[in-house]
């Protein structure tokens, strides 16, 4: 038996055993629901999950077939398992066990502090066997998507320190971009999620055309300075030569072109997405361009939107269509 990362060869036997891991964790569900899930996780899907950034996709081989895999997010030190699995034959045979404590090996020697799941809460089997691999119980999620309560459950495997356990995150943008209504949902979700956050605004004088910005925090524990004085990560959706310091970047590609720097945007790490360009096109107006971000920015942090009922935390007008948005900016799937 081999646990080793996967590669793109290996996205055909994960996605067969995707399929039976939805069959089988939503067999209450309807069939709809597990033909939506399903069509996140083609084959296809797996290959272009797996050459992002921060997705982590582990397999167990054995006898030259994979029978077990284990896929999450490693984004700011922490692994959010989105997936584990492992076939009926080759459970209570210690697989799981060696995908985790290979996973830990792997990351913990890149930082990371903490493992974090998601599940049912009526769950009590897997919840126990969690427990047993040394998993607490988190937050419970009392609605999700789907309409069932989720458990949050984790496993710490460092001591963090206060660098680690912060995430800061600046939108920078222009009255009439909908900064404040990115930035307060976002903020919900990850209140929903249990983290303390932070979050304050800043205006210009002008009333009109003026600048915005906003300083969003969430963390693990209580924070104590509300200022943000260098960003993980920074969200820019205007032209201003405000400079201002950012580990990573997510940009609209429609205000830059190749001399990116023009955009006085001091960073190498940097992602050009086109909100403003897919608001029109896609979705007919300027107005999508927030919800566009914050679901490219859901994806970027590592938050699954299949836990959330995100409709709930959204303005009434334009409800479907804002939602629409959000999953197109995440990747979201609706069809094969």
């Amino acid at each position: 038996m081999m646990v080793r990362q996967a590669n793109a060869e290996d996205c055909h036997a994960v996605n067969e055993l995707m399929v039976r891991l939805i069959d089988e964790i939503y067999a209450r569900e309807s069939d709809e629901i597990r033909r939506v899930l399903k069509a996140n996780f083609t084959e296809g899907a797996l290959q272009e999950l797996c050459g992002e950034e921060h997705a982590l996709l582990y397999v167990v081989e054995a006898d030259g077939r994979i029978v077990a895999f284990i896929f999450g997010w490693f984004f700011r030190f922490v692994f959010t398992i989105y997936w584990i699995y492992s076939l009926k034959e080759f459970r209570g045979k210690g697989v799981v066990k060696a995908l985790l404590d290979h996973a830990e090996k792997e990351l913990g020697a890149k930082g990371c502090w903490k493992f974090e799941m998601y599940a049912y809460a009526e769950n009590n089997r897997f919840l126990d066997f969690s427990a047993k691999l040394g998993f607490e119980k988190g937050v419970l999620i009392e609605k999700s998507m789907f309409g069932f309560k989720v458990q949050n459950i984790f496993k710490v495997i460092g001591e963090p320190d206060a660098e680690k356990r912060e995430t800061k995150i600046k939108f920078v943008g222009e009255a009439g971009q909908g900064i404040k209504l990115l930035s307060y949902t976002l903020a919900q979700v990850l209140a929903q999620l249990g983290r303390e956050v932070s979050l304050s605004l800043a205006y210009d004088a002008a009333v009109r055309g003026g600048m915005i910005s906003a300083d969003l925090i969430y963390s693990s524990r209580p924070i104590e300075n509300p200022v943000i004085d260098e960003a993980d990560v920074l969200i820019k959706f205007t032209k201003t030569r405000d400079w201002f310091p950012a580990k990573s970047l997510v940009i609209d590609e429609s205000i830059c072109w190749e001399e990116a720097l023009t955009c006085s945007i001091k960073n190498s790490h940097g992602t050009l997405y086109g909100f403003e360009n897919v608001a029109i096109s896609l979705f007919g107006s300027k107005i999508y361009i927030n919800m566009i971000a914050l679901g490219r920015i859901l994806r970027h942090i590592g938050i699954n939107i299949l836990l959330l009922n995100i409709k709930e935390l959204l303005p009434e007008k334009s409800i479907e269509k804002n939602f629409e948005a959000i999953k197109y900016g995440f990747s979201y799937r609706d069809d094969v």
